[in-house]
């Protein structure tokens, strides 16, 4: 469990990620395979993958460690479960609704295209919460056209799933091979506008293919790439399926 370090800062960035500032020279990164595995400092602290530790009243399962901002200036941590996925992205605008009614940055978790149980769908993740909001929005969520079914995968989880909507799905075959740019002009404006990006944007340089992103890649390639080629990986599917496991929260010692 994580014991306070002098004027270490823990502040939570959403309900997967949580950031380390303040006094965090006292912090020695511990790498393995040059990935931060563990942050050590004085009086025992010990921050480690497979933790789950309280930030401000919410539990947070320790899987990844990146140091992030500039790296010559004060070391600043985010500890996060998991990554946003590229569903979460690119999928997630064919529902109805903009980030504020998803809760963005309080209580959703990500978007996936397959649960254990549910394929070819779109998934949405949610830390539960007794919040009288979230609960009228939990009953908004079931009244979507497109609404499948709502479970509870653990104690701190609900689970919204649902069908693809009929308007997107040439949008959701698409992203399933990896061709951004193939959405519609309309649906890629949907995604602009549900994360309130535009198109100079880092999706919207992968969505219309810019020049930009094309010369970034290349260079950090050392490869130049054919004008047919997108700007962003192939999905992965385990990384877009909800996988229990990576997100199960362990009781506090």
């Amino acid at each position: 469990m994580v014991v306070q370090c002098d004027n270490l800062i823990y502040t939570p960035v959403n309900a997967l990620t949580f950031r380390i500032t303040g006094n965090t020279e006292c912090l020695k990164p511990i790498k393995e395979n040059g990935v931060i595995v563990a942050l050590e400092g004085p009086n025992d602290l010990n921050i480690t993958v497979g933790l789950t530790v309280p930030i401000k009243k919410t539990r947070y399962k320790i899987n990844i460690i990146e140091q992030v901002g500039n790296p010559l200036l004060k070391p600043v941590y985010d500890i996060s479960i998991a990554k946003r996925t590229k569903a979460t992205t690119f999928v997630m605008p064919m529902l109805p609704g903009t980030r504020k009614l998803y809760f963005w940055s309080t209580f959703f978790v990500n978007c996936f295209i397959a649960t254990p149980e549910d394929k070819n769908c779109i998934a949405l993740l949610f830390r539960w919460s007794a919040d009288t909001r979230y609960i009228k929005f939990e009953k908004i969520l079931k009244e979507v056209k497109y609404f499948k079914r709502r479970y509870d995968p653990s104690p701190n989880y609900v689970m919204f799933v649902f069908d693809i909507p009929k308007g997107f799905k040439r949008e959701y075959r698409a992203f399933m091979l990896g061709k951004y740019s193939k959405f519609t002009r309309e649906y890629k404006l949907d995604i602009l506008d549900f994360h309130n990006a535009d198109i100079n944007d880092e999706v919207g340089q992968i969505i219309f293919k810019s020049d930009k992103r094309r010369e970034l890649l290349e260079k950090r390639l050392n490869a130049d790439l054919p004008k047919e080629s997108e700007l962003l990986s192939i999905i992965d599917i385990e990384a877009e399926t909800y996988d229990p496991e990576i997100y199960k929260l362990k009781k506090l010692l």
